[in-house]
């Protein structure tokens, strides 16, 4: 499941849900993550998949992320 419809679906906001990271993260980069801009690390996807209860896991963290078209040209190369 897709970390905003997780945060939707249980009524938690993208501000609360952040500070329970280690280290905590802010409302701005937990909706950049949501949006796909920023990719989340493996640290913090496996911290959202054991807050989540396995809801949000780490390959759905991976597949929020929407790589640059330069960025997808790259991987070709």
């Amino acid at each position: 499941m897709a970390l905003g419809k997780y945060l939707n679906d249980s009524g938690t906001s993208q501000r609360s849900f952040g500070q329970l990271l280690t280290p905590p993260v802010t409302q701005g980069q937990m909706s950049q993550w949501i949006r796909g801009t920023t990719r989340i690390t493996l640290d913090y996807a496996l911290q959202i998949d054991a807050l989540s209860n396995g809801t949000v896991s780490p390959t759905d963290c991976a597949a929020m992320f929407k790589a640059s078209p330069l960025e997808q040209a790259s991987v070709i190369l």
